[in-house]
């Protein structure tokens, strides 16, 4: 998965940045595999400079006469120079053999005796800084190795470096060399993903100050502050709360209206705002006493209780501010730092108290959603929501976790999880050893496996809604409350093994889709009526295991077997 990750990244972010012409002759998988190679020496420029993508891009000069050199990076102040060596490997198993060690030691030792001559035209844009690097007392040489597979180098060609290092080093600190495996540039592709830590202040009064377990504040702010925040930061300040703001609810009417009408008593009737945050700096305008304020400096904030509340006072705050303006509300701030792991998802589960939380909400908390998310960004570019309160993504830009565990549960080998789709997506959310979502997500899926039970569980329901217009009365019933066991039946009759495989073309199976949900439909309705009765309840069958079980064996076995459906 890492690789795949990495090669998805490569193939997008490195599009039209490499030059490539001459490797346009090679067609497929050898083009591919030779740009790949190219865009990991980019990518690995990217990591050590921290410059763009462009300027990666344009650092490469690996092909015919490279001399070992795939990639060359010099400092803005001609301090720092970067060689990259880079080899790319579809199976994450990428090595540097010692032959190859050598050529790039004798590339090195070509660019500090400034012998630029054997080098391709690609060196060109690079060489008045080079030589004013090798010129520079204060110069550095980087060298790294870039490997799509494990960081470390096999005896050889340790050896082969470490000479080189002690032909340089002779003098003082010149050259260096480091190692980037496959995890390193996976590592780096999460933080390019991962959200731009929230950073706030806030104004405290009435405070009292917890040094153990960890550091920890709480006291009355004014709920201007808290209004700020959400103006500057919106939804991100949710990043660890079980869920994002729910709108318009009951609830947060009354927190609304409470700092709109009472504005004096909201202190009274809020159970306040938690965060969990990385550090606190505090700054004391007066004495260090806690009748005297003081200034919070907040870092890597998270409010993971009182989401409604912010969202509330934001929307109060832009209504009226005149009056909310007159209003505090209780702030708890916990510092958890390195122990945040430890204790976030602890105190984020038992805060959780003032709007109804249910099960669905709690998965927010399981890192396997987070890893989910974070597989459909790398792998499909895509947008995975778990969170209640977050708005679902258009139909071609992604799915939510209610879409996920609606197509995995009909995806199951049987018909039980379909069932209870069916009933209730809340019994989708149970644990436990009979619970659906262990089996669901406790071997977590692939953004591959998922996106393409989505794919076929909207093809179903899409093909059903045209069946249904085929039919009338009892029949078309059928096509609208059986719709979960059909999605079932149909992914029965689909290949299942190779769902994770990148590589494996997805739009024959969801063209076949139409037709197997009308066989299925058209058998269904037969085998309903011949098994339980053409008057039996349709609710209480659909809803029954042990009957659709029965169902499903009988409808897949007349469709694999063929032949005409009784009228």
């Amino acid at each position: 998965i890492q690789v795949e990750h990495v090669r998805t990244a490569l193939l997008r972010n490195y599009d039209g940045l490499i030059f490539t012409a001459d490797i346009d002759g090679y067609a497929g998988a050898g083009w591919e595999q030779r740009f790949l190679s190219r865009a990991l020496a980019a990518e690995a420029i990217r990591m050590v400079t921290d410059c763009d993508y462009e300027v990666a891009g344009n650092s490469v000069i690996d092909g015919e006469r490279d001399q070992g050199i795939d990639a060359i990076a010099v400092g803005d102040s001609s301090r720092d120079v970067w060689l990259v060596q880079a080899k790319w490997s579809d199976s994450g198993k990428a090595r540097l053999d010692k032959a190859e060690a050598l050529k790039f030691a004798d590339g090195v030792r070509l660019v500090a005796d400034r012998n630029f001559e054997p080098f391709n035209d690609r060196i060109v844009p690079f060489l008045a800084r080079l030589d004013a690097a090798m010129g520079d007392s204060r110069l550095r040489i980087h060298l790294v190795v870039a490997l799509m597979g494990a960081d470390f180098l096999v005896e050889p060609v340790t050896e082969v470096l470490e000479r080189l290092c002690r032909d340089a080093n002779v003098t003082g600190p010149l050259l260096r060399y480091d190692v980037l495996g496959a995890e390193d540039f996976h590592r780096r592709l999460r933080q390019d993903v991962a959200p731009e830590p929230v950073n706030v202040t806030l104004t405290m009064r009435d405070w009292l100050r917890r040094e153990m377990p960890f550091e920890a504040w709480q006291g009355t702010a004014a709920i201007r502050d808290v209004a700020r925040w959400y103006r500057e930061h919106g939804d991100a300040l949710y990043e660890q709360n079980v869920r994002k703001s729910l709108g318009i609810t009951r609830i947060n009417s009354g927190i609304k209206e409470t700092l709109i009408k009472e504005p004096q008593n909201f202190w009274y009737f809020n159970n306040g705002i938690t965060v969990l945050c990385d550090h606190i700096e505090p700054n004391y305008p007066g004495r260090r006493r806690g009748d005297e304020p003081v200034m919070l400096s907040l870092q890597g904030v998270s409010v993971v209780n009182g989401a409604q509340t912010v969202t509330a006072i934001h929307e109060a705050m832009s209504q009226d501010p005149d009056t909310a303006d007159d209003a505090d509300v209780t702030v708890r701030v916990f510092s958890l730092g390195e122990d945040r792991s430890a204790y976030a998802k602890r105190i984020t589960e038992t805060t959780n108290t003032q709007n109804d939380v249910s099960e669905r909400d709690f998965i927010a908390l399981e890192p396997a959603q987070a890893e989910i998310r974070e597989d459909f960004l790398l792998s499909l570019d895509k947008t995975y929501v778990y969170k209640r309160g977050e708005p679902d993504p258009a139909p071609d830009a992604g799915c939510s976790v209610v879409h996920a565990a609606i197509a995995l549960a009909c995806a199951y080998r049987s018909p039980e999880l379909a069932v209870r789709a069916a009933k209730d997506t809340d019994l989708l959310w149970e644990r436990g050893s009979r619970g659906a979502y262990p089996r669901l997500f406790g071997e977590v899926p692939s953004a591959y496996r998922i996106w393409r039970s989505v794919q076929v569980s909207r093809a179903v329901g899409t093909a059903l809604k045209e069946e249904h217009r085929r039919f009338f009365g009892r029949a078309a019933d059928i096509a609208r409350r059986g719709e979960m066991l059909i999605i079932h039946m149909v992914f029965q009759l689909i290949d299942q093994e190779a769902m994770d495989d990148p590589s494996l073309d997805w739009q024959p199976t969801l063209e076949r889709v139409p037709e197997r949900t009308a066989l299925l439909l058209s058998w269904l309705i037969y085998r309903l009526d011949s098994e339980f009765g053409p008057s039996s309840f349709l609710s209480s069958t659909f809803n029954d295991e042990t009957r659709c079980r029965q169902l499903a064996q009988l409808v897949l076995e007349d469709a694999r077997r063929g032949g005409r459906i009784p009228p």
